[in-house]
């Protein structure tokens, strides 16, 4: 039965490879779609760090914004569970208040490193 079914399958895509032996326009046409993308975006100006600066330090100063708020509401709301805890929740929420002091020094160390490199860099390529 096996041996059946292994000659029916090849004889099967046999004839399929065969039979639609023809040419597939849909790839040229990928193809061409994918080469006309690219000389459209050869063809364009370079933004240049000072176009980039602009449009990009609007959004970190909102992303920094809402770290900045959701911070200090987290710390409200632990502060408050700390204080109504009791001696077991204290533990429990000293260990969230560490996690939440690494997250902090990871938020504003990465924007102080940022900050840092980017003054390093504008001091060397002006």
């Amino acid at each position: 039965m096996k041996r059946l079914l292994k000659k029916t399958a090849f004889s099967v895509s046999t004839i399929l490879a065969l039979t639609l032996n023809k040419k597939v326009f849909a790839l040229q046409n990928i193809k061409d779609s994918g080469e006309n993308f690219i000389s459209k975006g050869s063809a364009s100006t370079i933004i240049s760090t000072d176009e980039a600066w602009n449009i990009l330090l609007p959004i970190a100063q909102i992303l920094v914004g809402i770290a900045s708020v959701v911070l200090v509401i987290t710390y409200m709301y632990l502060g408050i569970q700390y204080m109504m805890a009791d001696p077991q929740g204290k533990a429990n929420v000293k260990q969230k208040l560490i996690g939440l002091v690494i997250a902090t020094v990871v938020i504003y160390g990465g924007v102080g490193i940022f900050t840092i490199i980017i003054n390093l860099f504008n001091s060397i390529f002006a």
